[in-house]
């Protein structure tokens, strides 16, 4: 089990810096929806604004998406970050859950 960071310091060594998206700068982010988010999407008619949403490479996993739409206002929760590596080279998705747990 890791060792929870002590006098204000990130758990990361010193000349290191956790990943905040720079290599996706200039690049689209590719939101995708866990199950549960995608059917409480269709349920409340989130779909075309969730697929026209663009998140900046910073969203970092454990922040809170709050789309408003039709009055309303609907959290998500950012769930995962994953880089997808290929031949036309490097981009970030982030993919949102519904419900946010654990708060």
């Amino acid at each position: 089990m890791a060792k929870t960071p002590s006098n204000d310091r990130p758990g990361h060594q010193p000349d290191q810096s956790p990943s905040l998206g720079s290599g996706a700068t200039g690049q689209k982010v590719d939101v995708t929806l866990t199950g549960s988010a995608r059917i409480y999407a269709g349920k409340v008619g989130l779909d075309g604004v969730l697929n026209a949403l663009t998140l900046s490479p910073e969203c970092q996993t454990g922040d809170v998406v709050t789309v408003s739409a039709s009055e309303a206002s609907h959290d998500f929760a950012v769930l995962r970050r994953r880089w997808i590596v290929g031949a036309m080279g490097n981009r970030l998705e982030i993919t949102l859950d519904y419900p946010i747990r654990g708060r």
